[in-house]
């Protein structure tokens, strides 16, 4: 089987490369060829995306075979970034100045790792102690729901990029998705993966005993900031998007339900403003 991959690996081509990534863990052939050949532009979202399918299907037994880009940026983009030794890929390693926060997988939560991703935020968006100690928690709940709700033995993807005028942090887990996990407590508030989604962004939503900083607060931080939020389970899609004088928010549904969660976040660079919280309790801005 032979996977070729669009121009663009983005949240904007979701459908199709959520349909890849899908066929090809399903796929009872015993050899896949992931051809990025005519690929010259992949955010965090498609890097993460491609990692853990191709992970999955390593972990099947699968024959993969990698084809890299044609445009020679892009494959030193990849390399820079850390997918060529993420699967030990004999391309020569480059090294990419801007990339912050390279392509990791993580079995449990990496407060190092939470810390690195805060600082990219702040060299971005000037904040004041207590947010980022705010963000620290939030970004701590999003990793422990993939661990604690996906039920996968993978862990979670993690990937960040620092763009020209905005920052991409990707997180994804290839578990079981936000319907499953949520449907038995909230069986009578949701009925499809969307909304699902929806429910997952409200505050104290939560399949644990005790709920924590999640979310909802990194919407209201991106609302703030005017810049995007996409969350991806099952076959549902929601986008919300900030930027300019009117809220949106977009719904799509996926031609093959995906099996995990992803969570994109695009927060504008803005040096002017201070972002901080109103008061010591935790409401933000």
């Amino acid at each position: 089987m032979v996977l070729k991959y669009p121009s663009h690996i983005v949240v904007a081509t979701s459908n199709r490369v959520l349909s890849y990534s899908q066929t090809a863990r399903q796929t009872q052939d015993d050899k896949i060829i992931f051809d990025l050949s005519k690929t010259h532009f992949l955010t965090p979202f498609g890097i993460v995306l491609l990692a853990g399918t191709i992970s999955e299907c390593l972990s099947q037994n699968k024959k993969v075979q990698y084809g890299p880009p044609e445009n020679e940026e892009t494959k030193n983009f990849l390399s820079g970034i850390g997918f060529h030794e993420f699967f030990h890929l004999p391309l020569k390693k480059q090294k990419i100045e801007n990339s912050h926060v390279q392509l990791r997988r993580l079995t449990s939560i990496d407060y190092l790792l939470t810390q690195q991703i805060v600082e990219v935020f702040d060299n971005a968006i000037t904040m004041s102690e207590g947010l980022q100690g705010s963000l620290t928690m939030a970004i701590n709940e999003i990793m422990t729901n993939a661990f604690d709700h996906s039920e996968s033995e993978k862990g979670c993807y993690v990937c960040a990029q620092a763009y020209t005028n905005l920052i991409r942090l990707c997180v994804a887990d290839f578990g079981v998705g936000l319907y499953a996990k949520l449907s038995p407590k909230y069986s009578d508030q949701i009925q499809d993966s969307y909304g699902a989604i929806k429910l997952a962004i409200k505050d104290g939503v939560t399949t644990r005993e005790f709920g924590g900083l999640g979310l909802g607060w990194i919407k209201r931080l991106i609302k703030v900031n005017g810049g995007q939020m996409s969350i991806l389970s099952g076959d549902g899609k929601a986008v919300w998007d900030f930027r300019g004088s009117r809220t949106r928010l977009k719904k799509q549904t996926m031609s093959l339900p995906f099996t995990g969660t992803i969570i994109n976040l695009e927060i504008n660079k803005d040096k002017e403003t201070l972002y901080f919280l109103i008061d010591q309790e935790g409401q933000i801005f």
